[in-house]
């Protein structure tokens, strides 16, 4: 395991700025660099992963506290190590769902334009969607749904991105167990709706879709 200076001079390598509080941050530029390093597309899955494997509460942006924490929960020891890492926990992400799980609720804080925000915009929602589900069926007919909504849906709850998880593990494609009696949010009530108005001619088993679910 790399000692504590030495996962600071590596933290220091991508460093930008210090906070007001004089904490030290890796920011976006810096976040670039060490995916450069990595050989992450920052247009792919893994920066998103990597963000959430260093605790970052904002995407691309890393503390040194947080850095050494998790640097050293992960026990890695370079950027060869690290980057192992990431792709180990990609993988793992088709039979771990507990893990998936806890990173796709992360991603919602991702989305989010400032701290405080509530809600997260719904073409922020889509894009993401496609890229961390790797186009799972449910998830796909879910962006169908929301473009098919325009302005009446702008944007989503954290407890709506949170459920729709969970609802991609409770039905069928033809959504033939899903019943508007139990606690769903009112917008999957509609998504049900519409799904039955708009049936796939030839929906795809779920169980020969290759997802990270």
């Amino acid at each position: 395991m790399a000692t504590l200076n030495a996962r600071e001079e590596w933290f220091r390598e991508y460093q930008d700025y210090n906070r007001d509080d004089g904490r030290q941050v890796i920011g976006l530029e810096g976040f670039q660099r060490l995916c450069d390093a990595l050989k992450c597309d920052m247009e792919g899955l893994e920066p998103m992963v990597l963000s959430w494997k260093l605790g970052a509460d904002e995407l691309g942006t890393v503390e040194l506290e947080t850095w050494d924490s998790k640097i050293c929960e992960m026990g890695v020891t370079d950027n060869a190590a690290l980057k192992k890492a990431i792709d180990t926990t990609v993988a793992k992400f088709k039979t771990d769902f507990a893990s998936y799980r806890s990173f796709y609720r992360k991603m919602f804080d991702y989305l989010k334009t400032t701290p405080n925000q509530k809600l997260v915009p719904v073409e922020n929602v889509k894009e993401t969607l496609a890229l961390i589900t790797n186009q799972h069926w449910l998830f796909m007919r879910f962006i169908e749904f929301l473009n098919a909504q325009g302005k009446a849906v702008p944007s989503l709850t954290r407890d709506q991105w949170n459920l729709l998880l969970e609802l991609s593990k409770s039905v069928d494609p033809k959504f033939s167990t899903y019943s508007k009696e139990e606690a769903w949010p009112s917008l999957f009530d509609d998504f049900y709706d519409w799904v039955l108005a708009h049936p796939v001619s030839d929906p795809e088993p779920i169980d020969t879709i290759s997802c990270r679910l």
